[in-house]
């Protein structure tokens, strides 16, 4: 991780930058996966007078803040900011890392909450493509009717098959029927409208 500081009328002494990269270490655990040489840190912290005497009406005091700037190269998105002002320079750096861990944490449940929902779109689409593929291909097959009989002749001969269904024509009207079984074991008799030549 490269780590850039920047002071506004401030020294940035060599405790404040151990304090700041010891903190940073601790974020190699949620930078993993991006990879630490893609990871960018600017750490810039500055002074201001406060405006007001404090409470003793003595002296102004100062402020010191902290703004830290987190830049993931191959994240998009991947820019986190956090800042904290306090008269304690230390408190204000410790208390902007803190921040900035919080968004860390959030951007790494987010990213494996994008992963999960891509794995599981990736689940389904796997399960719609399997389920295309089990459909049954519709086989044609030649309507055979061997000659016309009687309503009590294509019951026996449904009975005699144990098939679902069987064509007829019908001797009475010469019409194409369709004797099926229902289900409670009753039997069903389609009327075509369609003259057998």
């Amino acid at each position: 991780m490269n780590v850039e500081y920047r002071g506004v009328d401030v020294e940035i002494s060599d405790a404040m930058k151990a304090l700041i990269e010891s903190k940073l270490n601790r974020f190699k655990r949620y930078l993993k996966e991006v990879g630490e040489d893609e990871v960018e840190a600017v750490v810039a912290i500055s002074s201001t007078r406060a405006r007001q005497r404090d409470f003793a009406g003595d002296s102004l005091p100062t402020f010191y803040r902290v703004d830290l700037h987190l830049y993931l190269k191959n994240l998009p998105h991947g820019a986190l900011h956090a800042w904290e002002e306090d008269t304690d320079v230390f408190t204000a750096i410790d208390k902007a890392l803190d921040e900035l861990e919080k968004q860390l944490v959030k951007l790494k449940e987010r990213r494996h909450e994008q992963i999960r929902e891509a794995r599981k779109f990736k689940e389904k689409l796997h399960e719609l493509e399997l389920g295309l593929e089990e459909v049954p291909k519709v086989e044609e097959e030649e309507l055979v009717v061997d000659k016309p009989m009687s309503l009590e002749d294509a019951v026996a001969e449904l009975e005699e098959t144990h098939a679902y269904f069987l064509p007829f024509v019908d001797v009475q009207d010469g019409e194409l029927k369709i004797l099926y079984r229902k289900r409670g074991g009753k039997l069903g008799l389609l009327s075509t409208g369609c003259k057998y030549l």
